[in-house]
């Protein structure tokens, strides 16, 4: 075995536009004593060229080539080569800071620790800024494995592992593709019982892609990556059962902890897949609304409470598209008589799904809430757009934001509207 500091292992497809960025991004950390494996995934572009030029070039990169088996697949390959003390996880298309494996790497020295959480950033499409949940638990010298922040926190990149205890458990990516790095996490802290620590000064940094241009699952919404993410939930919750039945201390509230991952469940359905309701069919939300009744029948009243004042833009719970057609929060006047696909693509993304369009020259494939220019509109709040350009996908919301939580509310439409595109600016 080498003397490996850390093993980073990359599972990479159809990456060839980032992949020598992440690539370069490990060269140049001041830990030189890591070993770099990248597993490519049955890539049908240039991406295996690239990293096969890299590890030609540089000793300690090795590429291990595979056929299309996804990304669970390609980690737990990936697993059986690593020679390094640490392992971590890194996406093809993300990035750490220069210093991050030497930081992580001291740190998990000093505290004997199994396992470190670091700081998250996301960059790219949208705004730059860090998941909070990430950087609390990384202010932490120890994180208890019941501690409610990590159910909130499953993220794989901003992670690094003992690579001993992994390789000698059973602990592995199942093969779902959705939640798949929560399942891994949560598995490995309710098996594992790992020394967890926090490393404040490391950053990962999560590339988020305009979905046009590079769709993700993250921003696909269909009947498989849904049950897949029930899949992974359930996996969750069985491991977290088997874990608080063994506990004998009274440190947490087991009823309570149970309720988390249920609140948790349900409000990754309602963000991930809900908000994205026009662009699913009506088998998939058909489910997703079935979920969450089911979910809300398991809740507690403060946390029925607590979902329904988190999610009160969206209306009426759990509304169907045609219900959303007729009470719409927001009213659309498209200016363009016809307008271009990135713009409307760019409306079927809008995290606020509670929206018509009225439009002219209306497509042949026309939703619910797209209806003719000359309807009157139903909406509250009614705006014009040009429906020429694609729009952020946080501009219903914070128009949303704006019209109800703040004094901005009583000013005419078309100011919160450029109030909305100031602030996003702003963010980015």
């Amino acid at each position: 075995m080498k003397d490996f500091k850390f093993s980073v292992i990359i599972p990479a497809y159809n990456s060839e536009a980032f992949i020598g960025e992440t690539v370069e991004c490990l060269i140049n950390q001041t830990l030189k004593e890591i070993q770099i494996i990248i597993v490519i995934d049955g890539a049908t572009d240039s991406t295996a060229q690239i990293a096969d030029d890299f590890s030609v070039k540089y000793k300690n990169i090795t590429v291990i080539h595979q056929p299309n088996g996804g990304v669970s697949s390609a980690r737990n390959h990936g697993i059986q080569y690593a020679e390094g003390k640490y392992a971590l996880f890194l996406d093809s298309d993300d990035l750490l800071s220069a210093d991050a494996l030497e930081r992580i790497y001291n740190r998990m020295e000093e505290k004997n620790a199994d396992m470190a959480i670091f700081r998250m950033r996301r960059f790219g499409f949208g705004s730059e800024e860090d998941n909070p949940i990430a950087k609390e638990l990384s202010q932490e010298d120890y994180i208890d494995r019941f501690d409610k922040r990590l159910v909130w926190n499953f993220l794989i990149g901003n992670k690094a592992f003992r690579t001993s205890m992994l390789k000698n458990s059973d602990v592995r990516f199942p093969s779902t593709r959705y939640s798949e790095d929560g399942a891994f996490n949560m598995s490995f802290i309710y098996k594992l019982s790992p020394v967890i620590t926090g490393v404040p000064e490391a950053v990962a940094k999560y590339r988020r892609c305009d979905p046009e241009e590079h769709p993700s699952v993250t921003q696909t919404v269909n009947i498989v990556y849904v049950k897949d993410f029930i899949r992974s939930l359930d996996i969750i919750k069985s491991e977290a059962e088997i874990a608080i039945e063994k506990e004998d201390c009274t440190c947490i509230d087991k009823d309570d902890y149970r309720q988390e991952l249920i609140v948790k469940t349900y409000c990754t359905l309602m963000n991930e897949f809900y908000r994205l309701l026009w662009g699913a069919d009506d088998e998939t939300l058909a489910f997703i609304s079935e979920k969450c009744r089911e979910l809300r029948s398991q809740m507690k009243p403060e946390k029925l409470k607590f979902c329904d004042e988190k999610y009160k833009e969206l209306g009426i719970a759990l509304a169907s598209r045609k219900e959303i057609a007729e009470t719409p929060f927001l009213s659309v006047k498209v200016r363009n008589a016809k307008p271009t696909s990135s713009f409307l693509k760019s409306m079927f993304h809008q995290s606020l799904p509670m929206f018509e369009l009225l439009i002219k020259d209306m497509p042949e494939d026309r939703m619910e809430n797209i209806h003719p220019a000359s309807d009157k509109p139903k909406g509250r709040v009614t705006i014009s757009l040009s429906g020429k350009k694609s729009v952020d996908s946080r501009l219903f919301r914070v128009i949303f934001f704006l019209k109800e939580n703040t004094k901005l509310g009583i000013l005419p439409a078309f100011v919160i509207k450029h109030c909305a595109f100031l602030f996003l600016k702003f963010k980015k």
